[in-house]
Protein backbone atom coordinates (compact mmCIF):
# COMPACT_ATOMS: atom_id res chain seq x y z
CA UNK A 1 0.00 0.00 0.00
CA UNK A 2 1.31 3.44 -0.91
CA UNK A 3 2.07 5.50 1.74
CA UNK A 4 -1.00 8.21 -0.21
CA UNK A 5 -3.79 5.54 0.34
CA UNK A 6 -2.29 4.47 3.95
CA UNK A 7 -4.96 4.65 6.87
CA UNK A 8 -4.07 7.71 9.61
CA UNK A 9 -6.38 7.07 11.98
CA UNK A 10 -8.24 4.29 13.36
CA UNK A 11 -11.27 4.80 12.51
CA UNK A 12 -9.60 4.60 8.91
CA UNK A 13 -7.82 1.19 9.24
CA UNK A 14 -10.54 -0.32 10.79
CA UNK A 15 -13.27 1.09 8.03
CA UNK A 16 -10.40 -0.72 5.50
CA UNK A 17 -10.29 -4.14 7.12
CA UNK A 18 -13.72 -3.74 7.35
CA UNK A 19 -14.75 -2.88 3.83
CA UNK A 20 -11.60 -5.56 2.41
CA UNK A 21 -13.68 -8.46 4.69
CA UNK A 22 -17.13 -7.41 2.70
CA UNK A 23 -15.53 -7.48 -0.68
CA UNK A 24 -13.49 -10.90 -0.11
CA UNK A 25 -16.64 -12.61 1.15
CA UNK A 26 -18.52 -11.13 -1.60
CA UNK A 27 -15.78 -11.78 -4.82
CA UNK A 28 -15.34 -15.82 -3.14
CA UNK A 29 -15.49 -18.66 -5.55
CA UNK A 30 -18.82 -19.58 -3.23
CA UNK A 31 -20.23 -16.79 -3.11
CA UNK A 32 -20.45 -15.99 -6.79
CA UNK A 33 -21.87 -19.11 -7.28
CA UNK A 34 -24.59 -18.44 -4.78
CA UNK A 35 -25.60 -15.60 -6.76
CA UNK A 36 -25.46 -16.97 -10.08
CA UNK A 37 -27.56 -20.03 -8.96
CA UNK A 38 -30.30 -17.22 -7.49
CA UNK A 39 -29.71 -16.14 -11.07
CA UNK A 40 -28.15 -12.63 -10.15
CA UNK A 41 -27.50 -10.64 -13.02
CA UNK A 42 -25.60 -7.36 -13.26
CA UNK A 43 -28.25 -4.80 -13.34
CA UNK A 44 -26.86 -3.47 -16.87
CA UNK A 45 -27.19 -6.64 -18.25
CA UNK A 46 -30.79 -7.08 -17.22
CA UNK A 47 -32.07 -3.15 -18.59
CA UNK A 48 -29.83 -3.82 -21.92
CA UNK A 49 -32.86 -5.75 -23.76
CA UNK A 50 -35.78 -3.63 -22.56
CA UNK A 51 -34.33 -0.34 -24.29
CA UNK A 52 -33.47 -2.31 -27.34
CA UNK A 53 -37.61 -3.41 -27.52
CA UNK A 54 -38.47 0.23 -27.28
CA UNK A 55 -40.40 1.26 -30.43
CA UNK A 56 -38.61 3.65 -32.43
CA UNK A 57 -40.79 6.85 -33.02
CA UNK A 58 -41.90 7.23 -36.19
CA UNK A 59 -40.98 10.70 -38.03
CA UNK A 60 -43.14 13.73 -38.35
CA UNK A 61 -45.66 14.04 -40.82
CA UNK A 62 -44.68 16.37 -43.58
CA UNK A 63 -47.24 19.02 -44.46
CA UNK A 64 -48.01 19.19 -48.08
Amino acid sequence: MSKRNRPRTAAEAAHRQRRHEQRSLYNSPESKAARAKAGGAPAAAAKAPAKSAAKPTPPPASKS
